[in-house]
């Protein structure tokens, strides 16, 4: 696995650099500039061709890329020495001898093939489609956290999609539902719920301009208009509005002798509705587990039709806010026999109870311990404590954390539940043709958009710090983790960073393309170059700067990877 990772990430790399590289090189060749080398990946240099004057080669290091054009170089060199490199080129063909406006386009073709390159992966996605989780297409509000900002914003009715011109006085209505689907935030169209959640964090400490619709029992639907301040929720490090994405009630399988099976739901159905309220999965079990032993009234669409069932919770017993692997209510007989191994916790029960993520059942109440007697011991014993001995591995060869043993009391938390093990459910999202390039530029534009206002945040904000910045391995890990999700969330993720790219060479910064746009402006102005000293001291300036950069991102990278496998 980790070889296949490495491969994708260095063709994700190729592929961005490559884009960019030919970016110059078609520029440069078209303005008549002697082109003396292609190379993907930095020297020394590993086997190539020359094809008329230009060397198109591959390099040993996968880390770059370049084109040498006579006469330009990103460590200047002075006139004798261009003299004696590129006497064989014609003076008229060296990059310093092109009229400035063709050196400014040679130099934006770069930064610019990246943008061309990421509307393409876009429309790409777009045009051919892919099977997605429901919640990467859908910009309906799911669970609202209680106390969250969202359980608490004032909504004010619009008038033919107008915002009312006074909202001193008090709202139409209190509180975001399940159901409500988001329009748009600070007047940008929203996608998605993940979408909301960037927006908190890029205007954190302000307050969000949010519009949505809400949809009545008879069909129809009210805008309102709500402004909302997002905060940093208990436990958390970012500001959110306190609001999961829709996640439809998909009823996966039922388990055997709880109130769902004996209230006749069945695999494959969805619940719409309880209590005349619209619920998705996550709503519905927290409804549940606050619901007292009392027949809940719920609409169920099944093969096509909508039918009334009605089921009655029951109490048993809960590892709240305990995760494991193999879930406890697998149905694989093999993975019912195993150890549970600790998958996730809150930050509450690891400091309360002691029980952190990697931790590995090996006892509990003094027999061997497997997933189906913790089942067991959890259903079977409400308001308990169960008694497990625990093995800790070691990370980082003890270094990290010593491996050891202990033995931890867990409380089972009383909890009602119906018996319902939920299911994902995927849509197949793809653009009619004629939308295709429309949507491929308005997510460049959201792409380019969101870069620009995280840089702003950087400079300006304290919501985010220079510690958010990633490298290399950052990269490494967004695209790796992509891939596992299918083709789709790679290619707008290698769109997305192409995106990036176009804007941060951009930045008028010594050794960046910005950089030397800005060196060009200077020489219009003087009506003459930039003497060789003065470029060289500046691009030294620029490269310690760049190298400073690296190390640091590359120590957040670190630092982020350290911190997510020590539990």
């Amino acid at each position: 696995m980790l070889i296949y990772d490495l491969l994708l990430f260095a063709v994700v790399l190729g592929v961005l650099i490559f884009f960019h590289e030919l970016g110059h090189f078609v520029a440069a060749k078209a303005c008549g500039i002697y082109c003396d080398r292609f190379s993907l990946g930095m020297p020394p240099r590993l086997f190539g061709i020359r094809i008329g004057e230009t060397d198109y080669c591959v390099g040993a290091l996968p880390i770059g890329g370049y084109v040498k054009m006579a006469g330009q170089e990103d460590a200047p060199k002075n006139e004798k020495q261009q003299e004696e490199e590129y006497a064989h080129v014609p003076k008229e063909r060296w990059f310093s001898s092109r009229p400035i406006w063709q050196r400014a386009i040679v130099v934006v073709a770069g930064p610019f093939m990246n943008m061309v390159l990421g509307v393409v992966l876009y429309g790409i996605v777009a045009a051919v489609g892919a099977w997605v989780p429901e919640t990467k297409v859908c910009n309906t509000i799911g669970l609202v956290e209680e106390g969250a900002p969202a359980e608490t914003a004032p909504l004010y009715a619009m008038t033919d999609g107008h915002i009312p011109e006074n909202i001193s006085g008090p709202p139409d209505a209190i509180g975001w539902r399940p159901g409500d689907e988001i329009i748009e935030i600070n007047g940008h169209a929203i996608s998605n719920i993940m979408d909301v959640n960037v927006e908190s964090v890029l205007n954190a400490g302000d307050t969000l301009h949010v519009e949505l619709e809400r949809r009545a029992p008879d069909g129809t639907t009210t805008r309102f208009y709500s402004p909302v301040r997002p905060r940093v929720l208990e436990g958390e490090e970012r500001p959110r509005l306190g609001i999961a994405p829709w996640q439809t009630a998909l009823v996966d399988r039922t388990l055997p002798g709880l109130p769902a099976a004996k209230a006749g739901i069945e695999p494959g159905d969805v619940i719409l509705s309880m209590n005349g309220e619209p619920v998705d999965s996550l709503t519905f079990m927290k409804r549940i587990e606050n619901a007292e032993s009392q027949p809940l009234d719920l609409e169920v669409e099944r093969d096509g039709e909508r039918l009334p069932l009605h089921v009655e919770p029951t109490l048993v017993g809960r590892f709240k806010d305990i995760y494991f692997e193999p879930p406890l209510f697998t149905e694989e007989p093999e993975q019912q026999a195993m150890q549970p191994t600790v998958a996730g916790v809150s930050a509450q029960v690891k400091e309360e109870l002691g029980l952190q993520r990697r931790d590995r059942i090996i006892e509990v109440n003094g027999e061997p311990a497997t997933v189906a007697k913790m089942r067991d011991l959890e259903m079977s014993r409400p308001g308990e404590e169960i008694q497990v001995k625990i093995e800790r591995p070691a990370i980082g060869y003890g270094l990290l954390q010593k491996a050891e043993e202990k033995v931890l009391n867990i409380p089972v938390t009383p909890a009602h539940v119906v018996g319902i093990i939920w299911g994902e459910k995927t849509v197949f999202y793809r653009m009619p043709p004629l939308k295709v390039v429309p949507e491929a530029f308005y997510q460049g534009y959201v792409a380019l958009r969101r870069t620009y206002d995280t840089l702003m945040k950087l400079i300006f904000s304290d919501s985010l710090g220079v510690r958010d910045l990633g490298g290399p391995v950052m990269i490494y890990r967004i695209t790796t983790n992509a891939a596992r999700l299918g083709y789709s969330w790679l290619l707008e993720m290698t769109a997305f960073i192409s995106i990036n790219l176009f804007f941060l060479n951009l930045l008028p910064l010594p050794v960046l393309d910005g950089g030397l746009l800005v060196f060009l402006g200077i020489e219009r102005i003087r009506k003459r170059p930039i003497s060789v000293r003065v470029l060289e001291r500046v691009q030294q300036v620029g490269l310690a700067l760049i190298l400073v950069l690296f190390l640091f991102v590359t120590y957040n990278d670190v630092y982020r990877w350290v911190k997510s496998i020590i539990p």
